[in-house]
Formats: C-alpha cells, sequence, structure tokens
C-alpha cells in the first residue's frame, strides 16, 4: 500500500516576499511558509491557530496606554490624560492636546509624562508640574533648566532622557527635572523617533537611520550605525532577554518594528533584524508595539 504523505504539519511563520509558488516546503516534517495570514497565531512547535479575539471594556476612543505594574494605568482619551482603574473605570486628571502620543517613563511609582505639548509626572493619581527642584550643593556656575517639553522619554542609568525634534537631553545624574541645556544632549540627524537603553549602551533612531550608542553614562556614549533604516516610531516593546532565541540572552531586550523588518535591540549593541527577507508591510511613520504571551505584536499607522 502507498505510505501516506504529510502535506501539512506546521509553518515557520509568514514570508511574502517569496513568491507563493516558490515557498519552501520540507515534505520529511511537513513545515512549510505561509504566504498569507490573517488573525493567525503559531506556537513554539509551529502549530497554527486562529488568534484569540477580544472584549471591548472601554467604550471611549483612547490611546497611549501605559501600564507598569502599578494600582492603576494611565492613557489619554480625547483632550484628557486619565486613570485607568482595574474594574476599567477612569478618572481624568488633566487636559491634554488632543491626538498628540504620550511617552511615559516610571520611576518609584512616579509617572513622568510628555507628548510634545505638556508635561507632568503622576504621584498617587494625581497630575503635578514637572519641575526643577531647588538646587542645593557646593556653588557652581552651571546653568540649570527645567525638564523640555519632549515626544519621547526613557529612564537610564540614573538619568532622565527627553528626546526633543532632533536632540536627546540627559539630566544630571538622579536629578530628572535638572537639565544642561548647553552641553547636556545627544543630536541626532533629524526627529527622534526612538530612544531606548540596555546594558551597554542606547538603541536611538531618527527619521533615516538607527543607532546604538556604547557606554554606560549619557554624558560619555559613542555612536554607531547598526541600520541605514529607521524605527517606526511607538512600537518599540521591552521583552526580557530570556525568552528571545535560545535564552542565553540575561538582560533586557528591545524588540521595534523597522521600515525592513522586525528587529531586536539587546545589551552591549547586539542587534539582528529578525524578518528580512521574509517579511514587508505597508510603510508606517508611528505604530504601536505589544508583548504579552510571549508574543510581540505591532500595530501600523499608515
Amino acid at each position: 500500500m502507498p505510505q501516506p504523505v504529510t502535506i501539512f504539519k506546521g509553518t515557520r511563520g509568514l514570508n511574502n516576499v517569496i513568491d507563493p509558488a516558490r515557498l519552501r516546503f520540507d515534505p520529511d516534517t511537513g513545515m512549510i511558509d505561509l504566504a498569507a495570514a490573517y488573525n493567525a497565531d503559531i506556537d513554539d512547535t509551529g502549530r497554527l491557530g486562529r488568534r484569540k479575539g477580544f472584549d471591548k471594556e472601554l467604550n471611549k476612543s483612547s490611546h497611549s496606554l501605559f501600564a507598569w505594574g502599578g494600582p492603576y494605568a494611565l492613557f489619554v482619551t480625547d483632550d484628557a490624560l486619565s486613570v485607568l482603574h482595574a474594574d476599567y473605570t477612569d478618572d481624568p486628571i488633566r487636559n491634554v492636546t488632543v491626538g498628540a502620543k504620550m511617552s511615559y517613563a516610571e520611576v518609584a511609582n512616579n509617572v513622568y509624562y510628555a507628548n510634545g505639548y505638556e508635561k507632568g509626572v503622576v504621584k498617587d493619581e494625581i497630575s503635578y508640574s514637572w519641575v526643577d527642584e531647588d538646587y542645593v550643593g557646593p556653588t557652581t556656575h552651571k546653568v540649570f533648566y527645567d525638564p523640555p517639553i519632549g515626544h519621547l522619554l526613557e529612564i537610564w542609568n540614573g538619568r532622565m532622557l527627553i528626546a526633543e525634534d532632533n536632540f536627546i537631553w540627559y539630566s544630571e545624574p538622579l536629578a530628572y527635572g535638572r537639565f544642561r541645556k548647553a552641553s547636556n544632549y545627544i543630536p541626532l540627524g533629524s526627529r527622534v523617533r526612538m530612544v531606548r537603553g540596555v546594558k551597554g549602551g542606547l538603541f536611538t533612531s531618527d527619521e533615516e537611520k538607527t543607532y546604538f550608542h556604547p557606554g554606560t553614562d549619557a554624558a560619555k556614549v559613542g555612536s554607531i550605525e547598526i541600520a541605514d533604516y529607521p524605527v517606526i516610531e511607538g512600537t518599540e516593546k521591552e521583552v526580557p532577554g530570556s525568552r528571545v532565541g535560545s535564552g542565553d540572552i540575561l538582560d533586557r531586550c528591545w524588540i521595534w518594528a523597522a521600515t525592513k523588518g522586525i528587529c531586536l535591540g539587546g545589551p552591549d549593541g547586539f542587534f539582528r533584524n529578525l524578518t528580512e527577507g521574509r517579511l514587508t508591510y505597508p510603510t508606517a511613520i508611528r505604530g504601536t508595539g505589544y508583548y504579552f504571551g510571549d508574543r510581540y505584536v505591532c500595530t501600523l499607522e499608515p
């Protein structure tokens, strides 16, 4: 009797670069790439399934959700920065510019925020002004300024980083409201799309390229071009290195959507385009990234 032939057992994922008629198929394992996929999910064994749906809990137009493991989350709805409680009730805490995407950075349950138009800090569900505290210390001729109103925030190695247009300003050490505009900045070639810290340096992107800045102090980092294409702003998401690849990365990583594929950035400048030669998607300037259930998912705004 003829032996059965496995025609499909699993998949390595989506490949919309190669002609569907030329997709690689392994007759021994039954594994093949997908030419198209819609609401599909693939587990670690290559099993293909339908992605789980969702329920609407809040019937409001909203964006810029920030949840950090504290007792509440923050998000923007219409013209308000609001607190989102565990029961999905919400309370507005201040007015903000309609449509401006918010960036956040959390330190000891204090959440700093900025959107290019407004800035502040949320403590115990109340929004306060984000300004420099009165200087206490040795006599100095340094001139200090309040934080600029930037569009991206990051906390890294004891400094607050604020992206404003094509500059990344960094605060004085452990003084998140104190900035020296005469010297404490990292310039990029065009508007900053990403600034994220890892062990051993910073990953950044402007509108043309992606960079790694090796070092442990923002005042002393270098600059290395790692990709001749930029990040899609807003898509980066922190992931534990132990959940990436073979699990031998012990520190945190960032995964993001770039204009030429999904990329991974790790300690000391480790960089890899995970989908190069396999995946293309529509051109986008901005998007949103999610990480849950060991899956990275991003949505793109055309």
